[in-house]
């Protein structure tokens, strides 16, 4: 119905889109701090072993793959493309800048998008093409990493912080129910949407920078990944559990601390180690990398 266009799942994708070209570019933006191996290397393992167990977890618990593959490893197949296009993007960048990069993403984007107008999702341009789709977002993100923050010298109050989240929020509904209401998909509509994330994301990290966020939150978004790889898993190993009908409320309730316990012993188990592995190897190379190795 049209109250459960109130939490779109998509939308927030695209905000991990800008928000993941964010954290790729902010650390790489000044001349002479990026190594392409080590970067390479630390990137694809930090992405690559929780995805590789969570899809060979999927099939034991009779995961359907193709909807695994459209509602969550597609993203995934993108973020490795566009850490393997990012080196490239460096050197565009330095004669173009971002801001052209970003208006030919869009133009290639809805190119693509006219070739498929009725599609609801990205589903329909497969591996090859919803990467591209979807490319805009990922360099508002790069855009972003860039800004000169520390000019930001007005204090940003909390209402104003609020308002900015209410109206992604409100965006973000918005776009979900055009999607499940209307003609017009979130191929249509999430590029656009992402211009708004970009402009949230910059009123959010200038008030991080003048008062510290919550720590629970922070805590929580370090396993976000686990959640968003084993949400689909850990449903589907709930439902082959013999459990009482406790009523609608707490069943909801319970389901959804089952699912969330899984994600986070995943984190644990599979995505923390998987992290350490990815940034010792990395500074391992680092170390021994060659000038060879290593781009402006």
């Amino acid at each position: 119905g049209i109250y459960g266009n109130l939490f779109a799942g998509v939308p927030a994708v695209i905000v991990f889109f800008v928000i993941s070209g964010f954290c790729i570019h902010y650390p790489h933006r000044s001349p002479g701090s990026f190594s392409l191996l080590p970067f390479l290397v630390r990137r694809y393992l930090r992405i690559g072993i929780p995805l590789i167990v969570a899809v060979l977890l999927a099939r034991p618990f009779h995961v359907n793959l193709t909807l695994f593959q459209n509602s969550i490893l597609w993203s995934l197949l993108a973020e490795l493309i566009y850490y393997t296009l990012y080196p490239v993007l460096r050197r565009l960048r330095e004669r173009f800048g971002w801001h052209q990069m970003i208006v030919v993403s869009m133009v290639a984007a809805y190119s693509v998008v006219l070739c498929f107008p009725t599609a609801n999702d990205y589903s329909p341009f497969g591996p090859p093409l919803a990467w591209l789709v979807a490319f805009p977002c990922w360099l508002l993100g790069c855009l972003l990493a860039e800004v000169d923050f520390q000019k930001s010298v007005a204090l940003i109050s909390r209402s104003h912080v609020w308002r900015w989240r209410l109206g992604i929020w409100f965006l973000s509904s918005l776009c979900s129910f055009l999607r499940f209401h209307s003609p017009i998909g979130y191929p249509w509509t999430l590029n656009l949407f992402a211009v708004a994330v970009y402009f949230w994301l910059r009123v959010e990290i200038a008030a991080f920078r003048q008062q510290q966020g919550n720590p629970w939150m922070e805590w929580a978004g370090r396993w976000s990944y686990s959640v968003y790889l084993m949400h689909m898993i850990a449903n589907a190993a709930h439902g082959r559990l013999t459990l009482p009908n406790l009523g609608f409320n707490l069943n909801w309730c319970l389901k959804m601390i089952f699912i969330l316990g899984i994600s986070y012993l995943f984190y644990l188990v599979v995505e923390k180690p998987g992290h350490l592995i990815a940034r010792h190897l990395g500074r391992w190379l680092t170390h021994r990398n060659s000038p060879a190795l290593s781009q402006p």
